[in-house]
């Protein structure tokens, strides 16, 4: 049981005077409010700390005992809230998973050059778990692999997989760039067959009922081990693929098949602005840019300058004969030539020659 160190020095406080006006004296405290934390603790602890049925301010057994222990008590309970408050001090992390493949490095790179003061811890998961750590609130957010269970859940699409096929070095596929689902179709699939569109219907193992009944590899490792033996082939993401990839075997694309997509999800009613802002980081919006779209602000159209008067124009003409005219000594007014009418041509031998 745990008892709050203010309390103990109250009681410490009352059960040395065994007087609660001197003692509420003494703590800078009302009387009733000592009172009312006394019966408190006597409530807490399940038995009398004071023999209220004798005159006076009287300990009962308990309470002397309680006296005594009340020193070790105090120094156990401040250093527990010393603790406490460090502890709450902590800022707290932001937490993310990813299931295999998956390259979040630039994302949490980012994330720590901005916010450098909140810590963010990142956890791998299994492709079966992927949304686990979300609905449990272990986690903020989660990267993964669709389809996934959406209830409850908020989705943004990030980016598309391209299929492979893995086959072993031995296999004739190797030799080939890329390959459609036709020509896998005469392999043994080491995985589930759901896991790949149309194998259930199409291919030869399925049709014939030839195919072995095995249980399927525990993980994508057994898989490979299996294709890399000369089992049969493995249908993967491509970024799966390459996670694991050996000297032994050789992946394809396989062009027919549905691309899988990569999609970052996080619990719709919790969308908190941390994770408003990581959205905002994977997405590519920098520091400056506000979460809704900006529109440019509406061009105005420049204001015209205004027009300088004509030298003399304010005097009128002949305003430049004057000393001291605006327009310069001995400057006249120049008419404007009327619209229409061409410059008169310069007589030739016009341009003096040097020197001259």
């Amino acid at each position: 049981m745990q008892i709050d160190p203010t309390t103990l020095r109250w009681y410490t406080a009352v059960a040395t005077e065994l007087h609660f006006g001197r003692a509420a004296a003494s703590l800078g405290i009302a009387r009733t409010r000592l009172s009312k934390a006394i019966v408190e603790l006597e409530g807490l602890l399940g038995y009398p700390l004071f023999d209220r049925e004798q005159q006076g301010t009287v300990l009962t057994d308990a309470g002397r005992q309680l006296l005594d222990d009340a020193p070790a008590l105090i120094v156990a309970g401040d250093e527990r809230a010393a603790l406490e408050a460090e502890e709450a001090a902590k800022p707290v992390p932001f937490r993310l998973s990813f299931v295999p493949g998956v390259t979040v490095t630039k994302w949490t790179t980012e994330w720590a050059e901005r916010h450098p003061d909140i810590p963010l811890e990142v956890r791998p998961v299994a492709e079966d778990a992927r949304v686990s750590g979300v609905r449990d609130a272990t986690v903020d957010v989660a990267f993964v692999r669709l389809p996934i269970e959406r209830d409850g859940l908020s989705a943004i699409r990030l980016y598309d997989e391209v299929p492979v096929v893995v086959v072993s070095k031995d296999n004739a596929l190797s030799l080939l760039e890329e390959v459609r689902l036709a020509e896998l179709l005469d392999e043994h699939l080491v995985q589930n067959p759901a896991e790949v569109e149309g194998w259930a219907e199409q291919a030869t193992e399925m049709i014939e009922g030839t195919r072995v009944d095995l249980p399927a590899p525990a993980s994508v490792e057994d898989a490979i081990d299996l294709v890399a033996a000369g089992t049969g082939i493995a249908v993967l993401p491509h970024s799966v693929a390459r996670l694991h990839a050996r000297k032994d075997v050789v992946a394809r694309p396989v062009l027919d098949l549905p691309e899988t997509q990569i999609a970052i999800v996080w619990l719709a009613d919790e969308t908190s602005e941390r994770i408003e802002e990581f959205i905002g980081i994977v997405r590519g919006r920098r520091t400056s840019s506000s979460r809704a779209a900006v529109s440019a602000p509406e061009e105005k159209p420049r204001a015209a300058a205004p027009k300088k008067p004509r030298t003399g124009a304010a005097s009128g003409k002949g305003a430049g004969s004057g000393k001291g005219a605006a327009s310069g000594k001995g400057a006249a007014a120049k008419t404007p030539r009327p619209l229409g009418t061409a410059r008169k041509p310069r007589p030739s031998g016009g341009y003096r020659k040097k020197g001259r």
